[in-house]
């Protein structure tokens, strides 16, 4: 295996195609991360956060990179580290089960496709009775959900996501009702996850903080992504009312409690 040199990732980026989120963040070099290949011509690939978060890509019958695979996961539970590792293909889901059988636990998600034109036909809701505004600091410290760790694992710091992600919040009073930020920012995409406070929910503010969301994304020059779990009928429902349309699967596997 080697390790991939960041003047490389722009060419990596070019043959790819799509990927999760947090793959365009580590080329783009928004967040920390590493990218090994099997030799220089990048066949196979595999995708690393500082946090513990994997993609593999390319050819499955790379055994340098299975054993790397391999390797990083026996450290993972050695050192008591996140695991959570994303594949589109079915070859590397076979692949992956049969090395690490009886270890390894599974889910399937949904990513799906933006339509812009649809987005732009719908009809929205303009205002609401709650403050709206973008998330700084001050936020974060009185956060629904997503507070300072939060941004610590994902983004490094929260230092990090302030200067180089985004977010919005709804207000009630003091009390912050509903968030939707970028769990994962490139110079491309844009990954939303979204939380509202149970006690209200019910009243369309999942899907008016998703908007603003997606409108700060086409000002921008961004592409939304909304991915969730299959099971997900609430993220999955929300997800197509915004126009996000053309769902695939693609799987996780971990081993431990899982947040993505």
């Amino acid at each position: 295996m080697i390790k991939v040199t960041t003047e490389n990732y722009s060419i990596i980026k070019e043959t790819i195609g799509r990927a999760p989120t947090f793959v365009y963040s580590i080329l783009d070099q928004v967040i920390e991360g590493a990218v090994y290949a099997d030799n220089a011509s990048f066949h196979s690939l595999l995708f690393q956060t500082d946090s513990g978060i994997y993609y593999v890509y390319g050819d499955s019958f790379s055994e340098a990179l299975v054993s790397k695979l391999v390797t990083i996961f026996q450290e993972s539970i050695e050192q008591s580290k996140r695991f959570t590792l994303f594949s589109y293909s079915d070859d590397w889901n076979a692949k992956i089960e049969q090395r690490l059988n009886g270890c390894i636990k599974k889910l399937e998600r949904y990513t799906f496709s933006f339509e812009i034109n649809a987005y732009n036909n719908r009809e929205k809701r303009n205002s609401l009775d709650y403050d709206y505004i973008k998330i700084s600091q001050h936020q974060i410290d009185q956060c629904l959900e997503f507070d300072s760790k939060y941004y610590e694992e994902y983004w490094g710091s929260t230092s990090n996501f302030l200067e180089n992600g985004f977010g919005f919040c709804l207000r009630h009073g003091d009390k912050i009702i509903s968030e939707a930020v970028s769990i994962f920012k490139s110079h491309q995409f844009a990954e939303i996850d979204i939380v509202t406070d149970p006690n209200y929910r019910g009243k369309g503010l999942a899907s008016f903080i998703a908007e603003k969301f997606i409108d700060y994304c086409l000002i921008n020059d961004l592409q939304p992504c909304w991915d969730c779990d299959i099971q997900n009928q609430g993220s999955y429902h929300l997800g197509t009312k915004l126009s996000f349309s053309n769902p695939k699967k693609y799987t996780v596997f971990y081993k431990e409690r899982l947040t993505v």
